[in-house]
């Protein structure tokens, strides 16, 4: 029969992720595989030296979190594997999923068995992907509202004058106005139908939570909105905690609800209006308010606003259309995330819509 202590032993010692195994009642470590002096650039015969300084070079924001989970661990309680970040000086930070298995002698748990992946590469990789997305849909809502306001302009302009201007029974000037306003009409659907697929393609992907910094993770959207407001017509500012606080969030799910809630708030505020953002911590979790001064809801629509093509729909204030689908999916996409989402709207005053998520839990 196959020795498969020695199998497993040429695996570990032949693999590039660092391999390890924690003697629980001796509070040491017992083995590590070569990968530790590849990954680590420490040495494997002195890792129980090196293991402070290692230690302190975790994240501070993933200090607390670690070291809950290696509770929990040690106690046998749970295996999920988790992601910690290393600092190193002058480099990006370093990336790791540890992978955990407890070994048990009865109740008690002797020793625990890990694994180290690098993960920077992707990590790094996705969050590029993920600014990139959130920028380029926070772009596409200011070229979306400004281009059709454009257009919404030159459709009134064609109306006016096809119903002001009298012309010669053989003109084809009345012609030629039809064909700009249907024109124009036309293309400020194409854009918020470009806009509306994009959310729709997002909603419909498979729902993938990482531990995010709330602030960290809504920042580029933010400032390119912001950076956009002389384009959107109203002030737009927006807000970040002062401190970390964590969540574990779609990113690109959840800028999308956001960008479309601002996108509903400068459609029904009026040019010079005011919108804001404020993402602040809460004692449930985290609060994020989207308020305008807008023209605000009507009370008696209020009732049907997150239902699926809800009669409460109504054309933005620059003739911008609407499916009658995008707060049902935002109110879907937060309540995924085991949050809420809320509005409270007081007509001719304004509208704040306010999401609620929890915390990541540290158990």
């Amino acid at each position: 029969m196959t020795d498969f202590a020695a199998v497993f032993m040429d695996q570990a010692e032949a693999s590039s992720h660092v391999q390890f195994v924690y003697d629980v009642p001796a509070g040491r470590i017992v083995f590590v595989n070569p990968a530790y002096e590849q990954v680590l650039h420490g040495h494997r015969d002195q890792v129980n030296e090196e293991l402070p300084g290692l230690l302190a070079r975790l994240h501070p924001d993933d200090r607390q979190f670690l070291a809950r989970y290696w509770k929990l661990w040690v106690r046998g309680q749970m295996a999920d594997e988790i992601e910690v970040r290393l600092l190193t000086p002058g480099q990006a930070d370093q990336w790791f999923c540890v992978t955990p298995y407890c070994q048990r002698n009865g109740q008690e748990v002797v020793r625990v068995v890990g694994t180290l992946r690098d993960i920077s590469a992707a990590k790094h990789y996705q969050q590029n992907a993920d600014s990139f997305n959130t920028r380029k849909n926070a772009t596409l809502e200011i070229l979306s509202h400004d281009v059709s306001g454009a257009f919404v302009m030159v459709q009134q302009i064609a109306q006016y004058l096809h119903e002001e201007v009298t012309t010669p029974p053989e003109s084809r000037v009345p012609e030629m106005l039809r064909v700009l306003e249907t024109t124009s009409r036309n293309s400020v659907k194409m854009i918020r139908d470009l806009i509306n697929i994009e959310f729709l393609a997002s909603a419909n992907t498979d729902l993938k939570r990482d531990r995010v910094e709330i602030g960290e993770a809504l920042r580029p959207p933010l400032e390119e909105l912001q950076r956009g407001q002389n384009l959107l017509g109203q002030h737009f500012s927006y807000s970040l905690p002062v401190e970390p606080v964590y969540v574990d969030l779609d990113q690109n799910k959840m800028t999308q609800v956001l960008t479309n809630l601002i996108s509903n708030a400068i459609k029904f505020t009026p040019d010079g209006g005011q919108v804001a953002v404020a993402v602040e911590p809460c004692s449930d979790g985290v609060c994020i308010q989207v308020q305008d001064t807008g023209i605000g809801i009507p009370e008696a629509m209020q009732p049907y606003l997150f239902e699926r093509f809800t009669k409460a729909r109504r054309p933005g204030l620059r003739g911008e259309e609407t499916t009658g689908l995008g707060l049902v999916l935002c109110k879907t996409i937060v309540e995924w995330h085991q949050g809420s989402l809320s509005v409270v709207s007081t007509e001719g005053k304004g509208s704040t819509f306010t999401i609620k998520i929890p915390r990541a839990e540290l158990i």
